[in-house]
């Protein structure tokens, strides 16, 4: 029996889908916080596309950010 080789973190990343800016903002209930919230965290990170873990971790930096 072959052994199977460990997947990798940077695998696991590559497999998620990658959702547009007007997805993210349009399933913000998805994420627990208002469009506004979304729309703020992705306009921080500078990017207009990203996977949902990595808009949940940019919510969460949005989030806990001092203002």
């Amino acid at each position: 029996m072959a052994k199977e080789k460990p997947v990798s973190v940077e695998q696991t990343q590559q497999q998620e889908p990658v959702y547009s800016r007007e997805e993210l903002i349009a399933a913000a209930s998805s994420f627990g916080v208002k469009p506004e919230v979304v729309a703020g965290a992705l306009r921080l990170t500078g990017k207009d596309a990203m996977t949902k873990a990595e808009a949940k971790k940019a919510i969460k930096a949005f989030l806990e950010r001092k203002v």
